[in-house]
């Protein structure tokens, strides 16, 4: 059996369509993955765009063809060699093919193609992810023949920070207060898995003492599982004060502590285990853990499930819990849903549950007094009955789980996106239908892409409001993120699946996409440059990924509006501004920085030598322009171009595609924005982008580093070898 990492360097395939169903990881092996040798099942890749599913066995025969054609044209050249050179010392087997190993003898030369296809696994991509429109930022050959080194530093390990860090102890009793309540202020208005009695609790049991400096130990009453939890509390709790000065102990110190408690039985103490892994997931957004975020959420899912959190309580079981109880339950439950969704969604993997799998309600929009006042009042014989006794509208006084509330609800709608982008997508192995789903595919995504932003623009006018803000998940400003972030997303999902011309999106959906990108980055940078939003991986790959649709608009648009184009040059540079701080932050961002910035000089400079913009005095290369106007015709523009007739077609776009090539994909002078033939474009642009590696290291791999496995192009996690 072959696979990609033996001496044979052949191309990295996406998964097979059973390894995808059953999410398990798929090995790169000819002529049938692992997985599907043992189970002695077909061995078909998953359906990319709506082709048709092809087998490994059969991509293993082309390739063993190939293979004997290069062997023989190798002997071939060999001997004209060896005719023209009849005293050369070195044959023509001295230089490696593709298809043979190096010379034991010889040193291998670097060669990004090799290590691009070593390192490179994402088996569950598949088209409607949102990412693979954007190859066309990294089809101009010239380049990347220009900046190989900074896409071989993708793939090259940076030092973490984190390893010089040593455990913290406690500290002293005052401080810790405060790293306690900033986190019941801030994570657990967000994430309330954990009752705020409970964390109390663990405050009081940790420093009754009254000791007033820092303690090596802990105290003798407190249980192993308690000191754990009360140091990944301070460890989550201080990332904010300690990353703006207010707190001198490092994070990662009171998180290596936590880890000394951990006990053996430390995913069988049923809600509490999944409690402990979340707190968890909770550190790794913020700092290096070492393992993958997306796993955990779903090990935390699994248990959930294990457990019967997803399902209505039995009669008799009820009967046994308290309100309180029932009611943190499904706070554990919603709570591993959210973070489940939302990184499944960016790395495009399979939801750790169904939605139709869900029997439980939400929580009881309620504080917990509440709830004990209505157990010691009798009148409740379940959790549900309170909620349909207790439902408020959403204009009375917010509650302890307002937020949370609010913020699953994003997050059902981000199931939705799913779901109805995947319905676009078709399934593999339907034949006519999904040719004849590809006469309607256009009004249809247009359609759900209408439907879906409505709801998320309901969901933002249904924000809570705080009269007095206690941090920053009170405030308008946060909601306002959220929602250009969600719309972001759900454009690209758009364009990844519309069907396009010569591979161009039209240009409606590349100027919404612009909005939502420009919209995202503007909103988040005032929050980062105030402090009231920190550094994460998350929100790295977020504002990448941002600046990175603004530059496709800017490469691609067929029209570009003088005050759009300043908005977006304005974005892109307030973007790199933020992504070079980040990276000062986190080393292992750095390569992806370096790479943002020779896109950037790349696009803008290329714009620069062939629009008239960049001759008007006040160009946008050298002056910040005001960020507070509107581009013209942004808004209403699905509804006004779009859904007409309940289609939109491509053709409609015909003159414009055919008069506004895009100037940016090739070197192109200020005077000749066409030095090709049109068929030399559709060439270049129909990169199919399993088969561009430079694409895969940068947007994949940013998924991955926020999400899944943070070293996720270093760590040769594409090991194939099971």
């Amino acid at each position: 059996m072959t696979n990609g990492n033996g001496g044979n360097h052949v191309p990295r395939l996406p998964a097979c369509q059973s390894c995808y169903i059953k999410k398990v990881k798929c090995d790169n092996a000819r002529p049938k993955c692992m997985p599907c040798m043992k189970s002695g099942h077909a061995c078909f890749t998953v359906s990319l765009g709506g082709a048709v599913p092809v087998s490994r066995e059969y991509i293993y025969e082309l390739e063993q063809h190939v293979q004997g054609l290069q062997a023989e044209v190798a002997v071939v050249g060999g001997r004209e060699l060896n005719r023209d050179h009849p005293h050369s010392t070195a044959g023509v087997t001295d230089s490696p093919t593709p298809t043979r190993p190096e010379n034991d003898n010889q040193a291998p030369e670097p060669s990004i193609a090799i290590q691009s296809n070593d390192v490179i696994s994402s088996p569950s991509i598949t088209e409607g992810v949102g990412i693979s429109f954007m190859s066309l930022l990294f089809a101009d050959a010239r380049w990347r023949d220009q900046n190989s080194k900074l896409l071989q530093n993708l793939s090259q390990s940076s030092g973490i920070l984190e390893t010089s860090v040593q455990p913290n102890s406690l500290p002293p009793a005052e401080e810790a207060l405060a790293v306690f309540n900033n986190y019941l202020n801030g994570p657990q208005v967000l994430n309330p898995f954990l009752l705020r009695r409970d964390v109390q609790r663990l405050y009081h049991s940790a420093f009754s003492t009254g000791q007033t400096g820092p303690s090596s130990h802990k105290p003798d009453h407190l249980t192993k599982h308690d000191a754990f939890r009360t140091f990944m509390i301070l460890a989550v709790g201080s990332i904010m004060l300690y990353r703006s000065g207010v707190h001198k102990h490092h994070p990662y110190g009171y998180f290596l502590t936590a880890l000394q408690y951990i006990d053996t039985n430390i995913l069988s103490r049923g809600l509490d285990s999944i409690q402990d892994l979340l707190l968890v997931v909770r550190f790794g957004i913020y700092h290096h853990i070492g393992t993958s975020i997306w796993e955990l959420t779903t090990l935390c899912m699994r248990m959930c499930i294990e457990q019967g959190l997803h399902k209505l309580p039995r009669p008799a079981m009820r009967r046994k819990i308290s309100l309180l109880q029932e009611q943190l339950q499904r706070r554990v439950f919603w709570e591993c849903y959210m973070i489940s969704q939302y990184s499944s969604i960016t790395l495009d993997r399979p939801a750790a549950i169904a939605e139709r799998d869900i029997q439980v309600g939400f929580p009881a929009d309620a504080d917990d007094e509440e709830i004990d006042a209505a157990e010691a009042s009798g009148s409740f014989s379940d959790l549900d009955s309170f909620c349909r006794a207790t439902a408020r509208p959403s204009t009375t006084g917010n509650t302890e789980m307002t937020v949370f509330f609010y913020c699953l609800r994003l997050r059902k709608i981000t199931s939705k996106i799913r779901t109805k982008f995947q319905q676009s997508n078709g399934t593999p192995g339907d034949g006519h239908a999904l040719t004849m789903d590809s006469i309607t595919a256009s009004g249809r995504i247009y359609e759900d892409l209408e439907e879906l932003l409505s709801e998320l623009e309901q969901w933002r006018r249904s924000a809570p409001t705080f009269s007095t803000p206690r941090g920053l998940y009170h405030t308008q400003e946060w909601y306002d993120l959220l929602l250009m972030r969600e719309r972001l997303l759900l454009v690209r999902k758009a364009i990844d699946l519309v069907p396009k011309r010569n591979n161009i999106p039209p240009d409606d959906l590349l100027l919404i996409c612009l909005e939502y990108a420009v919209g995202t980055i503007t909103k988040f940078c005032p929050l980062f440059e105030q402090r009231k939003i920190t550094y994460t991986r998350s929100y790295f790959q977020m504002l990448f990924t941002a600046g990175l649709s603004v530059m496709l608009w800017v490469s691609v648009a067929s029209n570009h509006d003088t005050e759009m184009m300043v908005k977006a040059a304005d974005a892109v540079k307030q973007s790199e501004k933020i992504l070079k701080q980040m990276g000062r932050e986190m080393p292992d961002a750095t390569p992806y920085v370096s790479v943002y910035e020779a896109l950037e000089v790349h696009v803008l400079g290329k714009y620069h030598t062939s629009s008239r913009l960049t001759q008007q005095p006040g160009g946008y290369l050298g002056q910040t322009q005001p960020q507070d106007h509107t581009s013209p015709g942004m808004s209403g523009m699905l509804h006004d171009q779009s859904m007409a007739g309940g289609q939109h077609s491509v053709e409609q776009n015909h003159s414009q595609f055919s008069s506004h090539w895009p100037p940016l994909l090739n070197d192109l002078g200020s005077h000749h924005l066409l030095d090709h033939e049109p068929s030399t474009y559709a060439s270049l642009l129909s990169r199919d982008l399993f088969g561009d590696n430079t694409f895969w290291n940068v947007e994949v791999g940013l998924g991955e580093y926020a999400y899944g496995d943070p070293l996720f192009l270093f760590s040769g996690i594409a090991d194939d070898n099971v």
